[in-house]
């Protein structure tokens, strides 16, 4: 007996223990400080602080993003805490908490149902009342089988009249109340299934940690890890006063986040690095000639191996020279600008926010301003008649490198109104940014065919065209202005394709003949009109038809 009770005791000592070791497992709620947001995805930081005792602890980290590349997490700690090992799960079982806005719709949508279900009963209610009323009237109306004289008759007629009046009245006002309450409940739904996007993941992250702490005290976590779903897109708005002002280029951010958790106050750094896109830089292997014959056989080179280059020069040295063959031979080659603080190193360019900013889980773009700017530009007013007629005001900046700028959308504001939007492109090789600010209809341009240098020769076996056009520009501006003129002449393609600029045309400021594109650059004064000229001929042989 004495044995069994000893067995049974042992039995139980281990089961004890593991349930006070499941019972010493700790569970604490951690805090975004801070988020780095790449063009696409987002490295997140997290805080936490916990008590720990000596020797082994169990500790689950919660209020992480469930949507995370479990390879990128690092975990910190303080007080010679060492981290022996860590998992990442799921806690699907705890709710999200709903934020005060998304709160007060649910509230408001329940309000608006039960208002619904009020509204559809007394309508169900009256329309009973008047089937009863119509039953009853019926039945009476009869006359002489319920004994009726002609004034019960008429009163009960009176009393039908009005009963069923008032309820025809309200069964009226019940539906249309139940529409308005409806169409108010259907605005709420949709709003709130707008506002709860987020939380429609009701799953979150857990990081679980077995930790060995030296000594009984308190120890700081700092937990970072990547996350592909979030990003940013630069835009810009730019401003222009007047044609003999600068321009005025406000940098900023559209930052979006559906990492499954809100950010609450966080430190943001915005940076155009992207980490999914790593890649190693590829080198070229040796490239034997063979016949044919013998790939297709997959004959094997004898001796044949793969000599690979270096990434630089001076990496070749002696060490390539040990590794030559004999044959074959080689030879190798010998405002918010106060907040926001930019940095930019050999690989990116990062813009670090002291501002501590929220941004919600629903995926929805928070606008982020950068940075202000203002250069000097040139403007022009340019036009193309042939491709449309329209004069377009043009802004050129010159050295615009220097405002590091990205590629993206801009809204453009010229005097005060908004005119459009374009884009800006940072890998453009052009020397001057040029920015479109829209169209100015008082310089008028009209490009018409002069009939009388236009015509069709025939030479030999050739045919010989002469087209001319005559471009007239007019200055309706009270002041002056630079305008620039474009027009096209043909390239040819072949040899039995000739095509000559007339001398007859009015001499261009320049002439890119690899385009076929003359160019006009000249001021114009207020109220004055100047005319161009562009003739040229087409030879080709007959019988042949050409895009002309």
């Amino acid at each position: 007996m004495k044995t069994l009770y000893i067995n049974i005791l042992l039995y139980f000592i281990p089961l004890n223990i593991l349930y006070a070791n499941a019972m010493d497992t700790k569970t604490i709620s951690s805090k975004i400080e801070e988020v780095t947001v790449f063009f696409q995805g987002a490295e997140l930081v997290h805080t936490a602080g916990a008590a720990l005792q000596k020797g082994f602890n169990e500790l689950w980290i919660t209020g992480l993003s469930p949507n995370i590349d479990r390879n990128s997490v690092k975990i910190k700690t303080t007080n010679a805490v060492i981290v022996s090992s860590f998992e990442f799960s799921m806690d699907y079982l705890t709710e999200k908490t709903l934020d005060a806005n998304t709160q007060k719709l649910q509230d408001a949508v329940k309000e608006q149902q039960k208002l619904l279900e009020q509204v559809q009963t007394e309508i169900k209610i009256n329309t009973n009342l008047l089937n009863i009323l119509q039953k009853s009237t019926d039945k009476n109306a009869s006359g002489s089988d319920n004994g009726l004289s002609i004034n019960d008759l008429m009163k009960i007629m009176d009393y039908y009249k009005t009963k069923a009046g008032e309820l025809e009245k309200a069964i009226a006002g019940g539906k249309e109340k139940e529409a308005e309450t409806r169409r108010h409940l259907n605005e709420l739904k949709a709003q709130l299934e707008q506002e709860t996007v987020k939380n429609s993941n009701k799953t979150s992250g857990v990081l679980k940690l077995n930790l060995s702490s030296p000594v009984d005290g308190t120890c700081a976590f700092t937990v970072s890890y990547y996350t592909g779903l979030a990003g940013w897109t630069p835009y810009y708005e730019v401003n222009v006063a007047a044609p003999n002002q600068s321009v005025k280029i406000a940098s900023k951010a559209k930052v979006r986040q559906q990492t499954g958790i809100d950010w609450e106050k966080v430190r943001i750094t915005l940076s155009t690095a992207v980490p999914s896109a790593g890649k190693v830089a590829p080198l070229f292997n040796t490239w034997f000639l063979r016949y044919m014959e013998e790939l297709q056989k997959r004959v094997p080179m004898p001796n044949a191996k793969m000599l690979q280059n270096s990434f630089s020069y001076d990496e070749l040295g002696e060490k390539m020279e040990s590794m030559r063959m004999a044959e074959p031979n080689f030879d190798f080659p010998t405002s918010m600008d106060d907040y926001v603080t930019q940095t930019e190193n050999q690989l990116n360019l990062t813009f670090n926010i002291d501002l501590p900013y929220s941004i919600p889980g629903n995926g929805k773009e928070q606008a982020i301003e950068l940075k202000n700017q203002e250069i000097a530009a040139t403007f022009k007013y340019y036009c193309a008649p042939k491709l449309d007629a329209e004069t377009y005001l043009l802004a050129e900046i010159a050295d615009w490198e220097k405002l590091n700028l990205l590629s993206g959308s801009a809204n453009i504001t010229y005097d005060g109104t908004y005119v459009g939007e374009t884009w800006i492109d940072a890998n453009s090789t052009h020397q001057n940014l040029t920015l479109t600010l829209g169209v100015d209809r008082r310089i008028a341009v009209k490009r018409e065919k002069m009939k009388e240098f236009s015509s069709t020769g025939f030479f030999g076996n050739d045919v010989k065209q002469e087209f001319a056009y005559l471009l007239t520009v007019r200055n309706n501006r009270n002041e002056a202005a630079r305008m620039v003129l474009k027009d096209q002449y043909p390239i040819s393609t072949t040899k039995e394709i000739t095509v000559e600029l007339s001398k007859e045309t009015t001499p261009p400021t320049a002439n890119m003949t690899d385009l076929g594109v003359v160019t006009w650059e000249y001021d114009m004064q207020p109220g004055e009109t100047q005319t161009f000229k562009l003739i040229y001929t087409v030879k080709y042989p007959k019988g042949k038809t050409l895009n002309l």
